[in-house]
């Protein structure tokens, strides 16, 4: 019974151990987007064409590729690993939020000093609360155990309930007590404050990175968060880092790398489903087969 368990969950990338191929693909996908960064990063104040249009472009594709991945993941913690999926769920939705509201206080955009009551420092703020916050889902994920909850629509409405209120409170203090706030921008340069609390959260991605590296068996799914934390990494180091102002090389790749990062996971549940799916079409053939077999015989 056990072992048949076993076979039963192993449909899911969660619990699937990633093979070696599966794991060359991925540092092939790490390496070339390191060698691309690499590439960009000693270009990364170049100046370009502002194109406002991007911003809300871009947010509004994070937004549905996160929801989307919300509830794939959600779908599988009903089956496998139920409270560390809602975990890395919430880190999911926490994005989803915390990207709409940046776009929101986004100067120039809604508004000529964006919404929301935004002052000249929210949107940077806004930036690294979410870039630093999606790790530490992440790192939950990692060190929560495999155990289903005993309420899993309950768990499921608490975590959304949380996370919006988590979103709701960095969004009252970037707004509300933005001057209180430590300055990251001034004259539209990044003070030095600013490059050590990037340089922070960088570290918490990298070590995001390494913490799930070592867990054993590593699953499918930790191959690719992997992978996905090494892209948000480059997102930052090209948007809030390397680079100068806004709308230049920079501000443009780090945004195209951490729309990689928000489709890499969902690119892969979506494979996964498709597989499950054909396996549970050529299952339901060979039944309806045998039973037409056994009738014949009958």
């Amino acid at each position: 019974m056990a072992d048949g368990h076993s076979r039963e969950r192993s449909v899911f990338l969660s619990d699937q151990a990633a093979s070696r191929n599966e794991r060359r693909f991925a540092a092939a996908v790490i390496g070339c987007s390191t060698l691309i960064f690499l590439g960009l990063a000693p270009f990364a104040k170049l100046p370009l064409a502002p194109v406002p249009a991007f911003i809300p472009i871009y947010q509004s594709a994070l937004l549905i590729n996160d929801l989307i991945t919300v509830v794939f993941l959600l779908g599988q913690s009903q089956f496998s690993r139920g409270k560390a999926l809602i975990v890395l769920a919430a880190g999911y939705l926490f994005t989803a939020l915390m990207s709409s509201a940046h776009a929101l206080t986004f100067p120039g955009l809604f508004a000529p000093a964006g919404l929301l009551g935004a002052g000249l420092q929210t949107t940077a703020w806004l930036y690294v609360l979410w870039h630093g916050g999606f790790p530490l889902f992440v790192l939950g994920y990692t060190f929560c155990g495999a155990d289903q909850p005993r309420r899993a629509g309950l768990s499921m409405l608490a975590m959304a309930v949380a996370v919006a209120a988590l979103v709701i409170g960095c969004t009252f203090l970037t707004t509300a007590g933005h001057r209180f706030l430590p300055v990251l921008l001034r004259d539209a340069q990044y003070t030095p404050v600013m490059i050590g609390v990037v340089s922070g959260v960088l570290a918490l991605n990298l070590g995001t990175a390494v913490v799930l590296s070592r867990r054993r068996p590593l699953s499918i799914l930790d191959l690719w968060l992997i992978v996905t934390m090494c892209a948000w990494m480059f997102d930052i180091a090209l948007s809030a880092l390397f680079n100068a102002v806004r709308f230049d090389l920079g501000f443009y790749a780090g945004r195209t790398y951490g729309l990689a990062a928000a489709s890499l996971v969902l690119v892969m549940l979506l494979c996964g489903h498709s597989r499950l799916y054909l396996k549970l079409i050529k299952l339901h053939r060979s039944e309806r087969e045998k039973s037409a077999e056994l009738a014949r015989i009958t």
